[in-house]
């Protein structure tokens, strides 16, 4: 076993690894990547932990919630945060007694679409019959990104939406070198279109 370990240098090793994260980051393009929405409670009306809503009550006076909005707007927002009302759905949470934060961010990936086919290169292949290739979509990147994708909610890769399809594995020559996502599609782009449908089948 130390003879078949010995056969490969730890310069070798580096070496490897700098090869092909050129590849990947010379090849590669922007993946969007939305992480779990951060929830917090609606800071308007009252939350109600037993039917996880809002109990329709307002926390403030009308003279309150339109200080604490222009104390909110004075210090650079524009959104609606505080709204007096009387009682029934807050206009601030909808209802829902929380407010939802949404976590976005950007990684680079070599992305290989419907990789089991050969010779269909790195895009989408459109044929009468339909689009192929736009299923599974495999990506490379950087082992850095690992986190980025463990927890992601949801992925645009090329303008569709995609779902990861199982963890991230870290693969590679000695260390880990690059790491492999797998996913699929939950919808598709119509042929010759920019439009974006739903994908029933």
């Amino acid at each position: 076993m130390s003879r078949v370990r010995s056969r490969i240098k730890p310069k070798a090793k580096e070496r490897f690894q700098k090869r092909i994260r050129d590849v990947i980051k010379g090849l590669s393009r922007p993946v969007e990547i939305y992480k779990q929405p951060r929830k917090g409670e609606c800071p308007n009306c009252f939350y109600d932990k037993m039917t996880a809503s809002s109990t329709g009550k307002c926390k403030w006076t009308p003279a309150q919630a339109l200080a604490k909005q222009q104390e909110w707007e004075n210090s650079g927002y524009v959104t609606t945060r505080y709204k007096y009302f009387l009682k029934g759905r807050c206009p601030v949470c909808k209802g829902s007694g929380y407010l939802e934060t949404v976590r976005k961010t950007w990684a680079d990936c070599l992305v290989v679409w419907n990789p089991s086919a050969r010779g269909y290169g790195n895009a989408l292949v459109y044929t009468p019959a339909g689009t192929e290739g736009s299923t599974i979509v495999l990506l490379k990147t950087h082992p850095k990104n690992y986190d980025l994708f463990k927890d992601a909610d949801k992925l645009f890769i090329d303008g569709i939406e995609c779902k990861v399809s199982r963890p991230p594995l870290l693969r590679g020559l000695g260390n880990e070198a690059i790491l492999i996502i797998t996913a699929f599609t939950t919808e598709k782009p119509k042929v010759d279109s920019d439009e974006i449908i739903k994908d029933y089948r």
